[in-house]
């Protein structure tokens, strides 16, 4: 294997220099021995990260050090061919940057955070305790994000999707969680956070406690207080980071049941969706695709609710109570197509 040539095609790809032909080179490359692919992995994982800067007389010390280990380097005359030159210097830069990688971590171990990431594909749905306690419902084609700090001075999260969150209540450490271009800030309660990544807008329902949105509002850094049976919703200016809010209420009594939060009781409920939202749920929940034949469909709207986990039974229900649809499910492509009866 060309190992002169490998180490200089990594060291270009790290730097962002190859060019697409070398780039497939390099996988040729690779794919001749197991084990520099394995250090090539660890490498460019290393030079993604900060490194601490070092003096003329370490590098100096590190230098010699590596003549150690390759000797070539000690030896090797001033006239040597330039890509020889620069494959030596580019060795010098690479155990110089390990060794120095190497005396950080060790140095200072509490900056590595491990990176906890709760996933819950399209067709599932997932239930789990954060260490302080919290509990945590994620709807389909969701996403949660935490490190290890978590909970030590805040407790700070990244939602794609979306959550029903039950906080613990611990007053000295704020609970935050990011969504989008929105912060969500929170000591203790339960609420409903909904922010997609494909689409604009991002709703949160609370149910008991107190929520602070902030969000960018025209030019400036707005705050609103959320407060117990309200829903805000965050409309997205086209091609912004700007917000318009909307405020719903969720019940008229404490005994009606939250149309919001249903979904982590295996609930589908809904109240005047249009067909074409309700459908990317389905698409979601059930990991389907969805095809209108005809495209007046999507405006039909429905209210009301179906407990239940299969397909079969929610589509039933639905053509029934509208009588204006039919469908058909292909289960090896896994399309529900919609058309007018």
């Amino acid at each position: 294997m060309p190992i002169q040539r490998y180490w200089i095609l990594t060291a270009r790809k790290l730097n962002g220099e190859a060019t697409p032909e070398e780039l497939s080179e390099l996988a040729a490359l690779s794919a001749q021995q197991e084990e520099e692919q394995r250090t090539a992995a660890a490498l460019e994982q290393i030079w993604q990260q900060e490194t601490p800067g070092i003096s003329v007389t370490e590098e100096q010390r590190l230098l010699a050090l590596l003549e150690t280990h390759i000797p070539e380097l000690a030896e090797a005359p001033s006239n040597v061919p330039f890509p020889r030159r620069r494959y030596l210097t580019l060795a010098a830069m690479v155990l110089t940057l390990l060794i120095t990688i190497g005396y950080f971590f060790f140095a200072h171990p509490h900056k590595k955070n491990g990176i906890h990431e709760i996933v819950a594909n399209r067709g599932t749905r997932s239930q789990v305790t954060l260490p302080d306690g919290t509990l945590v419902w994620l709807n389909a084609g969701s996403k949660l994000v935490y490190n290890d700090e978590y909970g030590v001075h805040r407790r700070f999260l990244q939602l794609e999707g979306e959550a029903c969150f039950d906080v613990a209540r611990q007053a000295d450490i704020p609970f935050e969680i990011q969504v989008k271009d929105a912060t969500i800030r929170v000591l203790g309660t339960v609420f409903n956070v909904r922010a997609y990544r494909d689409e604009p807008n991002i709703e949160t329902s609370l149910i008991s406690g107190s929520v602070q949105l902030e969000y960018r509002q025209e030019d400036a850094l707005h705050k609103a207080l959320v407060k117990p049976g309200q829903k805000i919703t965050l409309i997205r200016r086209e091609g912004t980071a700007i917000f318009t809010a909307r405020w719903d209420s969720l019940w008229h009594n404490q005994q009606q049941a939250v149309t919001e939060i249903a979904w982590k009781d295996n609930t589908l409920s809904f109240d005047k969706e249009k067909f074409s939202s309700l459908a990317t749920r389905l698409e979601r929940w059930y990991n389907i695709t969805v095809v209108f034949e005809q495209s007046q469909l999507k405006a039909l709207e429905f209210s009301g609710s179906i407990k239940g986990e299969q397909m079969n039974e929610v589509m039933t229900v639905l053509s029934r109570s509208s009588g204006q649809f039919s469908w058909h499910y292909n289960q090896a492509s896994r399309v529900l197509k919609i058309s007018t009866k």
